[in-house]
C-alpha cells in the first residue's frame, strides 16, 4: 500500500522587519495569505485525508487555505510541529544581529547543536519532531490515509531529515518556499 505525505510551510508573516519569529504567534500577512492560496491551487488534486499543523496561527492559516479544496480532511493540531524557539532572540532583528557577528549569527540561526539562550537548537526540535514522525507513520499505516503537514522551516527540515535519512549538516541547509511543497510516497506492507 502506497500513501503520501505532503509537506509545506506557511507564507510571510505580519511583521515589518526580518525578525527571529520562532514561537511568536504572528498571523500571515496579505502576501502570506496569497502565497497559501497559490499553494492550495497546486494541491487541489492531491489526496489529503488527514492534515496536521502546529498550534501556531500562521501554520493553521496556511492549512486552512489548502483545505478549501479538501473539506473532508480531518485536521489535527500538534504542538510538536512548532517552529524552533529562538529564546531571548525572539523578536530580534536578524540583520542587526548578523552585522554584530556574522559567525555567531550563522551558528545560532542554522547551527544544529548551537546553544540558543533560553531557546532551542535543531537537535532540541528533533526531540519532538522525530517522535511525531514515528507516531504519524503508525497512524498512516493503521488508518490507510494520505497526509498533509503545514509546518515551519525548522520543523520541516527535521521531517525531511527523518524521511530522507539526511545528516544534520544537510538538513540545516534545506530551504522551503511558501508556494511550493514536497511530496513523499511511503510504502507500507
Amino acid at each position: 500500500m502506497k500513501l503520501s505525505i505532503i509537506l509545506f510551510r506557511h507564507g510571510k508573516i505580519q511583521s515589518k522587519k526580518n525578525i527571529f519569529c520562532g514561537w511568536l504567534n504572528l498571523p500571515l500577512s496579505e502576501e502570506g495569505l496569497k502565497q497559501s492560496k497559490v499553494l492550495a491551487e497546486k494541491l487541489k488534486n492531491e489526496e489529503i485525508d488527514l492534515a496536521f499543523c502546529s498550534d501556531q496561527l500562521r501554520s493553521q492559516q496556511a492549512l486552512l487555505e489548502v483545505l478549501d479544496y479538501h473539506p473532508k480532511a480531518k485536521v489535527i493540531v500538534d504542538p510538536r510541529l512548532r517552529e524552533r524557539h529562538y529564546g531571548s532572540l525572539s523578536g530580534s532583528l536578524k540583520d542587526v544581529f548578523r552585522k554584530k557577528s556574522k559567525k555567531k549569527f550563522d551558528q545560532l540561526h542554522r547551527g544544529y547543536y548551537a546553544v540558543v539562550p533560553s531557546g532551542e537548537n535543531m537537535h532540541s526540535v528533533g526531540k519532538r519532531v522525530f517522535p511525531f514522525m514515528n507516531d504519524l507513520l503508525k497512524l498512516m499505516q493503521k488508518e490507510k490515509c494520505c497526509v498533509a503537514i503545514s509546518a515551519h522551516t525548522n520543523s520541516l527540515r527535521l521531517i525531511q531529515e527523518y524521511l530522507e535519512g539526511l545528516f544534520p549538516q544537510e538538513a540545516q541547509k534545506l530551504e522551503h518556499h511558501p508556494e511550493e511543497y514536497k511530496k513523499y510516497i511511503i510504502e507500507f506492507e
